[in-house]
């Protein structure tokens, strides 16, 4: 069975359970928790989907790490998944339950690409424009990226602005190569 079909088909046991006993939310910040601890220590989640250490290890880790701070229905998840052999597709199982619950509250996720560093006002403008136009909540990732050497670059789903000096130097040369 693909790995994909399989990863979502545990993000929706697991967001069907949040829906029925009211944790839906509790759910999306415990699964937020745990794949910032992936990002900012990546060698976590390699220790967790490896064949070498022991499912009762694994469950060991992440109740000694999370038990605190992660809903009970998190952590049991979280043991059905090892349990079943399944570490593999525990990041990937929720990115798709994050997917589903954006769905679900109507939040789109926008990434802005800045050649510098915006203050908290400027970036709650643009939240707010950005809201207005789309008609729905937001999240919005700000990244610096200086080599766009001044302007910006907003991806919306699958929809890319870039107003961005480097993209209109680019613009311009590809005019100038192909007339």
């Amino acid at each position: 069975m693909n790995i994909s079909l399989v990863s979502v088909r545990y993000a929706k046991a697991l967001f069907k359970l949040g829906i029925e006993k009211g944790i839906l939310d509790k759910l999306y910040q415990d699964i937020n928790l745990i794949l910032m601890q992936c990002n900012e220590q990546p060698g976590f989640c390699e220790l967790i989907s490896s064949p070498v250490v022991k499912p009762s290890k694994k469950k060991t880790l992440f109740k000694e790490i999370f038990g605190k701070a992660v809903h009970v229905y998190t952590l049991n998840f979280i043991n059905i998944v090892i349990d079943n052999n399944r570490t593999g597709i525990l990041t990937s199982s929720f990115r798709s339950f994050i997917d589903l619950y954006k769905k679900h509250k109507g939040i789109k996720t926008a990434t802005l690409y800045s050649a510098f560093e915006m203050d908290n006002a400027y970036i709650e403008k643009i939240k707010k424009l950005l809201k207005k136009e789309l008609g729905k909540n937001l999240e919005l990732e700000v990244i610096v990226k200086k080599d766009l050497l001044g302007g910006f670059i907003l991806k919306v789903d699958d929809k890319m602005v870039d107003a961005s000096i480097i993209g209109k130097l680019k613009q311009v040369r590809d005019h100038l190569i192909n007339g």
